[in-house]
């Protein structure tokens, strides 16, 4: 991303290879560099997701619960894809593979054992932007995110990265 910040609309896809089912999210998301992100949930369920770039906040209104985790060392792929921190294909063996929609396709492999990732894809669209990411974790279950309707250097607000519990909500460290 050669951008300060952006913003998008996303739609999450989800599926369980063990349990054999889809789940679709949509949202929008704001990113700002040094490692600040926000995505706001909105169907079919709401819910937001912060990093101030210290601290992730994930918080679900119907559950009445914020999950509040120290950022420290994370390196999930998607935190690495999007934070903008950190050479984002160190941990990686890239190749390039073809594309069906006109988009670069690069495969990522990780150089060592990942728990949580045995390959992710990258789209990218002719002005180098990530237009989806696709995650295939160890148990062969996949998550992408497809994005749409971006618009960089918007000069977003610092405080939009700033989570403010909501009162009589519970805080749980994760």
């Amino acid at each position: 991303m050669g951008a300060s910040d952006l913003e998008a609309r996303f739609v999450q896809t989800y599926r369980s290879e063990t349990l054999g089912r889809e789940i679709v999210e949509r949202g929008k998301m704001c990113l700002k560099r040094p490692g600040r992100m926000r995505w706001d949930y909105d169907a079919p369920d709401r819910k937001t997701f912060v990093s101030d770039g210290k601290t992730f906040y994930f918080y679900v209104p119907a559950d009445r619960q914020v999950i509040v985790r120290d950022q420290g060392g994370s390196r999930g792929i998607v935190n690495l894809l999007l934070s903008g921190k950190g050479a984002i294909l160190e941990p990686f063996e890239p190749s390039l593979e073809s594309s069906t929609n006109g988009r670069l396709r690069l495969r990522l492999t990780p150089r060592q054992p990942d728990p949580e990732v045995q390959r992710a894809f990258l789209e990218i669209d002719a002005e180098y932007r990530i237009r989806a990411i696709e995650i295939v974790d160890v148990q062969g279950s996949r998550s992408r995110f497809d994005f749409d309707g971006i618009r960089e250097n918007l000069g977003l607000a610092d405080k939009l990265f700033r989570f403010e519990v909501p009162r009589g909500v519970e805080v749980i460290a994760g």
